[in-house]
This record gives C-alpha cells, structure tokens and sequence, in this order.
C-alpha cells in the first residue's frame, strides 16, 4: 500500500510542492541574515536578486530596441524594394530600346560597307 500511495497521480505534485516549500523557506531564512547582518547602506551593492532583476530588465529592454530597429530596417527595406521595382520599370523598356538602337545603328555600319565589298567584287562584272 505505500507503494501505491507513492505511485498516485497526485504525488509528483505533492513533491513538488515539499520542495517549493522547503526552498521558500530557506530563501525567507537568507532574507532574514541579510537583514540582521547587512543594514542597508547607502551607495551600498544592491542584493544579487536585485541585481538580477536589473540586469534582466536592461536585457528585455536592449531586446526590445533590437526589435524595434529591426521594425524600422523593414521599413527602409520596403521602401528601398518599391524604389527600385520602379527604376525596374523605368529602365527595362529603356534597355529594350537602346538594343534596338545599337541594332539600327550596327545595320546603318554595315549598309556602308556592304555595298563597297560587294561591288568591287562581282557587283561591277553583273552590271556591264
């Protein structure tokens, strides 16, 4: 039978709650030296868990900076995204025509040249 009161579901808790009590107070008993033995000071170190607790809020509060600089950065990233889909836009029909230029103006070359080339040498025979 004590195996099975060891083994029931409410146990573990029970345990748990042992422990939590035990070190409640024990904390409570620490408290109780520090206050007997170490008079608050001014300008004295504050206690470890006050420190703690300054360190964790500096920390959620650098977390919460980082956040909000990440916020901003998508921001900037968006608008600078919307800034070049319209350079994008700008520049595709801009660089469609500057290859049709340089065709146009490689055929006109060519259309100089061409002739000469051609001419001197069966173009002249063909004609007399």
């Amino acid at each position: 039978m004590a195996g099975d009161e060891q083994n029931s579901p409410g146990t573990v808790p029970g345990l748990a709650g042992e422990f939590i009590a035990q070190l409640r107070g024990i904390t409570e008993g620490l408290e109780g030296l520090a206050r007997e033995h170490l008079p608050p000071m001014p300008g004295a170190l504050p206690l470890p868990g006050t420190l703690s607790a300054a360190q964790l809020a500096a920390i959620a509060d650098s977390i919460s900076a980082q956040r909000r600089s990440i916020d901003a950065l998508k921001t900037q990233l968006s608008a600078f995204d919307a800034q070049l889909a319209a350079l994008e836009q700008i520049l595709g029909p801009l660089a469609q025509w500057s290859s049709r230029w340089a065709e146009l103006e490689e055929r006109l070359l060519n259309m100089g040249r061409g002739p000469r080339a051609g001419g001197q040498g069966g173009g002249e025979a063909g004609s007399r």
